[in-house]
């Protein structure tokens, strides 16, 4: 299946856009699973079938709300999947396995020897000179121009105290990166804090929840595979390379939008063409940087890989080439890259999974205790130019358990586009009385995650159609491409993306 053109939005991020909050209605809160698979298995007058929704290809519409300032002109291709049934399987987050990422290792690595990524890592005493230098400069340049009295002081002391730390680990940091090659088996973070080594690290994994994870760099520091298994922000194995230098990846912190965490640009963008130049860092090309290769001869890659390291079916769904920005590990220089960035999500008998409506986030307290957890979609995003694969994530995979509903009565279009017409001037509607413009072009009918209420390990996979497009603020020209609305398929509610269902 060839990647389509639609990006970063499509690829989709937020289901409701961020115009306004959700109104407190029925029709977007208060889902009962157990109401939902009921409705699913009743086959009456009132529901279709996947037969009838297929003959809906385009979608026109323009209506407005001149109270809440919200305009809506909907000119959309509508994707119906060809295939004589939907269904509703239960899912719960799928922990990596130690043969899961040895496969990932021989497919990426080969066998390349790998070492401990963090004894690597650990800064050395050229490195500490370098850095306590740095801050010894910004702490005198700072008080050569802060007056006499007690900020000054505060400052001083607060930056002096960093500085006696810094000095206390360039005593017990080593002269070279320490070499110590590992297996590659996956450690238990509680285990390895209570062995009292690398404390800072370990304490770090712990403290956020972390289960299980490992670290893996090559003797250059040029390449770099990590795993983690934490069900507080979710599983993910990413591989990194350049020649440059292993770039830094986002450990433990989960990527809701693996796209997001950095800087993309159509490699035609003349901006970075001529000027290599992104928020005020001056970009350097990446040494041997080729990415001559075909789309086609990119997915071809993509699709072996794949292979290889899973058994089940995973569908390209967006991507194009790119320049892309990268972060190199303790490096003076920013460098760019040209490459194809591939998406892809998982196929359920020839069903996209595409949807991110079960992106779930929780950040609150509960009693004395802090909570932040979150469970992003699953995404698997691949990075390809002539090098080969020189980038890989692996975000959130899932395990179906149980296939709930095998034949899924579904809502009549009429009646989907009925509560999207009603409800979308609601949700859309900015709090601060500006206008909103909203286009819809795209509206597509496929499976996305639901999540239970309070629970970040299981949910169902359900029909959702997708309204696609742009949202506008009239007032400061801010335009948001994505999922404006996620409606599920099957009871008509609409979806929304912070609580996941």
């Amino acid at each position: 299946m060839k990647c389509t053109k639609i990006l970063a939005a499509a690829m989709a991020a937020l289901l409701l856009t961020a115009c306004a909050e959700n109104p407190d209605s029925d029709i977007i809160v208060h889902k009962d699973m157990d109401k939902l698979i009921d409705a699913a298995q009743q086959t009456d007058e009132s529901k279709a079938e996947i037969t009838d929704l297929q003959k809906f290809d385009h979608y026109t519409a323009d209506f407005e709300d001149d109270s809440l300032l919200v305009k809506v002109h909907a000119d959309a291709d509508v994707d119906i999947p060809q295939t004589e049934q939907l269904s509703i399987f239960r899912v719960e987050q799928h922990d990596f396995t130690q043969q899961e990422f040895d496969t990932v290792r021989q497919a990426l690595l080969g066998d390349t020897p790998m070492y401990d990524g963090v004894m690597l890592g650990t800064q050395t005493k050229a490195e500490m000179e370098q850095q306590i230098a740095e801050h010894r400069a910004f702490m005198e340049e700072t008080l050569a121009e802060m007056e006499e009295g007690r900020n000054r002081e505060s400052f001083q002391e607060e930056h002096q105290r960093a500085l006696d730390e810094m000095q206390e680990k360039y005593e017990n940091a080593p002269s070279e990166p320490l070499l110590v090659e590992s297996d590659g088996t996956l450690k238990n973070a509680a285990e390895q804090l209570a062995s009292g080594q690398n404390l800072d690290y370990w304490e770090w994994q712990t403290s956020l929840g972390c289960k299980e994870t490992v670290e893996l760099r090559n003797q250059d520091n040029t390449a770099v595979l990590y795993v983690q298994n934490n069900p507080n922000y979710g599983n993910k194995i990413c591989f990194r390379t350049s020649p440059v230098g292993a770039e830094r990846y986002d450990g433990v912190t989960a990527m809701t939008d693996p796209l997001m965490p950095k800087a993309y640009s159509d490699i035609s963008d003349p901006v970075l063409e001529h000027n290599h130049d992104l928020n005020g860092v001056k970009l350097e090309p990446m040494p041997e940087d080729s990415c001559e290769l075909t789309r086609e001869q990119a997915e071809e890659q993509a699709r072996t890989f794949l292979q290889t390291i899973t058994s089940d079916s995973f569908a390209c769904f967006a991507g194009d080439r790119y320049a892309e920005y990268l972060q190199i590990d303790n490096s003076e220089h920013s460098y760019y890259r040209t490459c194809w960035v591939l998406r892809y999500c998982r196929e359920i008998d020839g069903v996209l999974l595409e949807q991110s409506s079960g992106m779930k986030f929780a950040e609150d307290w509960m009693g004395g205790d802090y909570r932040k957890q979150m469970w992003p979609e699953e995404t698997i995003e691949l990075h390809i130019n002539d090098a080969g694969i020189v980038s890989f994530t692996w975000n959130a995979p899932i395990a179906i358990t149980e296939t709930v509903v095998d034949h899924a009565a579904l809502q009549p279009f009429e009646t989907v586009r009925s509560t999207f017409e009603k409800m979308i001037v609601m949700t859309a509607a900015d709090p601060h009385e500006t206008q909103i413009d909203i286009t819809i072009d795209r509206v597509t009918l496929s499976y996305s995650r639901i999540s239970e209420k309070d629970r970040f390990d299981s949910g169902l996979i359900v029909p959702v159609w997708g309204f696609i497009g742009e949202c506008k603020n009239g007032t400061y020209l801010e335009k948001q491409r994505g999922v404006q609305m996620a409606i599920n398929a099957i009871d008509g509610s609409v979806i929304d993306s912070a609580l996941g269902y």
